[in-house]
């Protein structure tokens, strides 16, 4: 690590309030994205570089290789790094506000110091969540602020580049402050949060709700105890019956089937009662609704005697992880509307006071463009009007340009990871004014883990190193390698032990 505020060269050219650039003093080593410093007597003006260029006046691209050799092996060579820089702000009595200094040439610039990027990057605020440190800079740590999430965040990566990693530091965080948090997960990616370092639990207040079709694949052994996500088929309206049974909202048709079966129902009004009731109603009506009764009956094992509500999955300082795998999109669909509908109502009613943060992972599996299902009208409305009433939203995916983008448009804070698809990147360009084409640039060189912070949450764009989870991970990519080394173990040991039994049969025939 490079020592903090030390010189490294001089403005020269032309400059203004929101560019500059400077002549890189000899032996100094600089990176892209380096933060620097030009002080004043009474304030100083952080930019960081964007662009180093290395020039010579004496070797010209038309020069050859001969001639360039000569100078070369006779050392007669005047090279000139220049780095350009954008301004970031001035910081006067430690506070950054926008720059409007004038930054004259011949004025000394200083990679910055630890103490006043921690007062634009980490300052001591109450809501401040801890998400990593400056790429780079790893004395300098990285806080975003609570009040920013009122407008929503939006989470977005190509697969393997950390958004999951950064989605569990952030509830992490949330935890911490008390918030209640609620996570739509439907692969499991999220499920191993309960254990902590060492194979110790984190926190007793992650619970896991699973429906018996789940696929997760963990246990008791690794998660602890799971509790059922399960219906009580009396507690359903005909319309959520047909919503479970993949029965789309402009199917009246089978609607209508669905609605007159549940009132003929009689008795307990169960499942059993329910497919019962295929007999009351006309041959042709039984006939178009056989395959949905196939279905339903395939997944019975979701209903049980109690139906999982809003105060088992809702309370201060909770972490309710949804497990939704193993489910078709539709059946995840209904499952998640209950829930966060549930909660809308319950913040609309004022029967629950404290915010409520909605992770919802995969989300343009939920909300993709055009769509006007229960699940995207309900993320719709918590998007426009969820900040009123304390529910807010964090829209996981890695694919922007497939998620409806007035929700997208919605997430006035973005953490953003490598992205190189071309549409996605023009997805979050028309989604955020805060996302410059400077920023769009640089999303595929990111490495694993770094991210971009734009929006309400940072005071400027910062690009950092998101910390490591003190919870456990789930999902994550498969290691090859590894299982093939295993794979290899395996066919050995079975190749040793048939050349056993093959030695024990010579020897005593049979």
């Amino acid at each position: 690590m490079h020592e903090s505020g030390s010189e490294l060269g001089y403005t020269v050219g032309e400059n203004s309030s929101e560019y500059f650039q400077f002549v890189l003093k000899p032996g100094c080593a600089i990176r892209r994205w380096e933060y620097v410093e030009i002080s004043y007597p009474d304030h100083s003006i952080v930019g960081r570089v964007e662009r180093i260029a290395s020039r010579s006046d004496l070797l010209k691209d038309n020069l050859g290789y001969e001639g360039v050799e000569r100078y070369v092996k006779n050392d007669i060579n005047e090279i000139v790094d220049i780095c350009t820089g954008s301004t970031l702000g001035t910081v006067e009595n430690g506070k950054l506000t926008k720059s409007r200094y004038l930054i004259r040439p011949g004025t000394l610039v200083k990679r910055a110091g630890v103490k006043i990027l921690t007062e634009i990057f980490n300052p001591p605020e109450e809501g401040a969540l801890n998400v990593g440190t400056l790429i780079g800079r790893e004395d300098v740590r990285v806080s975003v602020n609570v009040n920013g999430l009122r407008r929503h965040l939006a989470i977005v990566a190509q697969t393997g580049a950390g958004k999951s990693h950064s989605a569990g530091v952030i509830m992490e965080e949330l935890m911490k402050k008390g918030a209640s948090v609620i996570v739509l997960d439907p692969h499991a990616d999220y499920v191993l949060m309960r254990q902590g370092e060492g194979g110790r639990s984190y926190s007793p207040f992650i619970r896991i709700f699973r429906t018996p079709l789940s696929t997760g694949r963990y246990s008791r052994d690794n998660v602890g105890i799971v509790e059922d996500f399960t219906l009580r088929f009396s507690d359903l309206e005909p319309d959520e019956i047909s919503d479970i049974m993949g029965i789309k909202e402009n199917w009246t048709n089978l609607r209508k089937i669905v609605e007159d079966m549940h009132s003929s129902m009689k008795g307990l009004k169960d499942l059993e009662d329910f497919m019962m009731s295929t007999e009351k109603i006309p041959p042709e009506d039984r006939k178009k609704i056989s395959a949905r009764i196939r279905f339903i009956k395939k997944i019975k094992s979701i209903f049980s005697t109690r139906t999982t509500g809003l105060k088992d999955y809702v309370s201060p300082g909770q972490l309710s992880i949804m497990d939704l795998s193993g489910m078709d999109q539709y059946l995840a669909n209904y499952f998640s509307f209950r829930v966060i509908n549930e909660i809308m109502d319950a913040k609309v009613s004022y029967d629950y006071e404290y915010p409520v943060f909605i992770f919802i992972e995969e989300a343009h599996n939920f909300i993709p463009p055009g769509t006007n299902t229960k699940i995207s009208q309900t993320i719709k409305r918590i998007a426009s009007e969820g900040r009123k009433f304390g529910v807010f939203l964090v829209v996981i995916t890695q694919r922007p340009g497939k998620i409806d983008q007035d929700v997208l448009s919605q997430c006035n804070s973005q953490i953003i990871l490598r992205v190189t698809n071309p549409l996605d990147k023009k997805a979050l360009m028309d989604s955020a004014e805060s996302i410059s084409d400077a920023i769009i640039e640089d999303l595929s060189s990111l490495e694993t883990g770094e991210a971009i912070l734009v929006g309400e949450f940072v005071r400027i764009p910062i690009i950092a190193k998101i910390r490591e989870r003190e919870t456990k991970e789930g999902g994550g990519d498969v290691d090859i390698a590894s299982l093939l080394i295993r794979a290899r173990e395996e066919r050995d040991r079975n190749i040793s032990i048939e050349g056993d039994r093959e030695r024990v049969k010579n020897i005593f025939g049979g």
